[in-house]
């Protein structure tokens, strides 16, 4: 029996002081359609997703709310497992950065870099800003002194004794590294940004704090904590301990175009000094924003997925976020548009060829497999080849072009063969009724199977209701028994 393939993918990093927002549940779909087209293909997924909880601004947040850390942080997990359940994520793995199983993986990858002589003991001295957990150099922020990603909060003067990670040490590995594996970054845009800061930027990080409690003690001086990514970033590696350590190095991690920097830097890096095996890809998005607007809670235009999906519907949240710009670009997002483009593609297009094609399959009952248009069979079987091609380069937003404008040369071959004029008067008019629909059939069958990753449920439904058994080997049943609702429902503005 061979064994099945294994796939392991990753969302990106979300902090524990805030409930996860629309742009959070961006990165989190695309990893959710990755995960289930991989396990369409016959392979064991792996799929995590997590909060970091050791880091200052959760205690902040904790003390400004009067609240007991950990009780803060056990409210906070449940908000976010609810977010994701709410959107029907199909991860398995949902790991917090407080669980003793993390602390001591995170303790002993520590001990192995410190004992290589990656780590060492110095003083600190300069600007920290606690929203990105990240010391800032001049260059990093505005001309008045602010975060550019946090300009509401204070950047804060440290000096203290810190212990740092020997990045300068990996330059020429992480160099030659890049040079052999091209595309362990996509888009190639932001590996090239990576490139360009390991040639000219590189340079040793602080791994610790000497002031903060709450966090991993450093196994080798109990006075400091260590904070973000050492203790961040290996709950990767948490979630492949034990019976799960196959599914060590992640086929993909998808995180935004903030953190990739410590995901294609710092990140092999430290793993090359703990002794693992580095990821296979990292796939960046990028940030977008609301109606051409930041999003903010002080504007109040902060979107919550999953109210925004009961109030509409999810399907229309995926197809406006992975259709209206490529993965890695930014892009803004618009209600009215994001209506607009489920009304055409979704209602006007797809579930309206669902309807056509059951409204005239009604009068026959069933269509047997006879001859398929030929036009018609090499787009979709042109279809079917384009979109694996663009499924393996990740990109999600040509897929969706791709079956939609399948769909549009769909309806025109409805409109030009104009099936509800054919009478079953005789053999020749019956069979050739029959292979309009069988076209129509399989075209519709193979859409919904390309689509479903992307609208799971709606593709089960659609496929369920156009679907039947072979009665031989070689041939094809479509059955026909009520026209039902419509499939997508046109949608007005509330």
């Amino acid at each position: 029996m061979t064994q099945k393939s294994r796939f392991f993918i990753t969302t990106p990093i979300y902090y524990s002081n805030g409930v996860p927002h629309i742009g959070h549940s961006y990165a989190s779909l695309i990893a959710d359609i990755i995960a289930r087209k991989k396990r369409m293909m016959g392979a064991d997924v792996k799929f995590s997703t997590w909060v970091d909880e050791n880091s200052q601004k959760v205690v902040e947040k904790a003390e400004e709310l009067w609240m007991e850390v950990m009780e803060y942080a056990d409210s906070m997990a449940l908000k976010h497992k609810a977010v994701w359940d709410g959107l029907g994520i199909s991860y398995t793995d949902f790991i917090r950065t407080t669980e003793p199983r993390h602390k001591k993986l995170v303790q002993e990858v520590l001990q192995k870099s410190f004992d290589n002589g990656d780590i060492y003991e110095g003083m600190y001295e300069g600007k920290y800003c606690v929203g990105c957990e990240a010391f800032k150099k001049d260059a990093d922020l505005t001309p008045d002194g602010k975060c550019i990603d946090h300009p509401n909060k204070e950047i804060q003067f440290l000096k203290e004794k810190n212990y740092f990670f020997r990045l300068s040490k990996y330059q020429d590995t992480l160099l030659r590294f890049y040079e052999e594996n091209a595309d362990f970054i996509l888009p190639h845009s932001r590996r090239n940004e990576v490139l360009e800061f390991i040639k000219w930027w590189l340079e040793d990080f602080s791994i610790s704090r000497e002031t903060n409690r709450f966090g991993i003690p450093l196994p080798f001086d109990k006075s400091q904590v260590t904070y973000v990514w050492y203790d961040a970033l290996f709950n990767y590696v948490t979630v492949c301990q034990g019976e799960e350590q196959d599914f060590w190095p992640a086929n993909l991690h998808v995180v935004g175009k903030d953190i990739v920097k410590f995901h294609g830097i710092y990140w092999p890096a430290m793993l090359l000094s703990a002794g693992y095996t580095l990821p296979k890809q990292i796939l960046v998005t990028g940030y977008f924003t609301v109606n051409g607007q930041k999003m903010s809670k002080t504007i109040g235009n902060v979107i919550d997925p999953v109210e925004f999906s009961h109030k509409y519907s999810k399907d229309l949240l995926t197809l406006y976020l992975l259709s209206a710009f490529p993965i890695g670009e930014d892009g803004d997002f618009s209600e009215e548009q994001a209506i607009l483009m489920y009304n055409a593609k979704l209602a006007n297009n797809l579930g309206n060829l669902l309807n056509r094609f059951i409204a005239l399959g009604l009068k026959e009952g069933w269509v047997i497999q006879w001859e398929e248009n030929i036009t018609l069979k090499d787009l979709r079987l042109n279809l079917a080849k384009e979109t694996e091609w663009y499924f393996e380069k990740y990109d999600l937003k040509m897929i969706l072009q791709s079956v939609f404008a399948f769909a549009d040369e769909v309806n025109k071959y409805i409109d030009e063969t104009k099936p509800w004029t054919l009478k079953d008067e005789d053999t020749d008019t019956k069979k050739k009724l029959n292979d309009i629909l069988f076209t129509i059939g399989r075209a519709l069958e193979t859409m919904g199977i390309i689509l479903s990753p992307f609208f799971p449920e709606k593709m089960d439904e659609m496929l369920g209701r156009i679907g039947g058994e072979s009665i031989l080997a070689w041939s094809k049943v479509f059955e026909f028994h009520e026209k039902g609702n419509p499939l997508y429902q046109r949608i007005e503005k509330q």
